[in-house]
């Protein structure tokens, strides 16, 4: 007898994206990560100013975490991640 749980296929994507302080690329970035249906992003090479990272806001991936290194802009990281909903056989 099965446990009721349907599988539920994540998707994990990986890149060097070099540099998301422009609202356009993140825009796409953002747009991009639904398009193929990623449910988890790392990103690598980010390039953020300063010792905050820019807004990143979506509906769709309202988690991030963020790794900023202060002394130079190449150490930068991120991970985007969207809610993943499991269902059992009640819904």
């Amino acid at each position: 007898m099965g446990s009721g749980f349907a599988p539920v296929p994540l998707r994990f994507w990986s890149n060097n994206i070099w540099g998301l302080n422009t609202p356009e690329r993140r825009s796409h970035l953002l747009r991009t990560l639904w398009m193929e249906r990623v449910c988890i992003a790392f990103l690598q090479e980010t390039h953020f100013r300063g010792d905050t990272s820019p807004p990143m806001r979506d509906s769709r991936y309202p988690h991030g975490f963020y790794a900023n290194h202060l002394t130079t802009k190449s150490r930068h990281t991120a991970s985007k991640h969207s809610t993943v909903r499991v269902h059992g056989k009640d819904g």
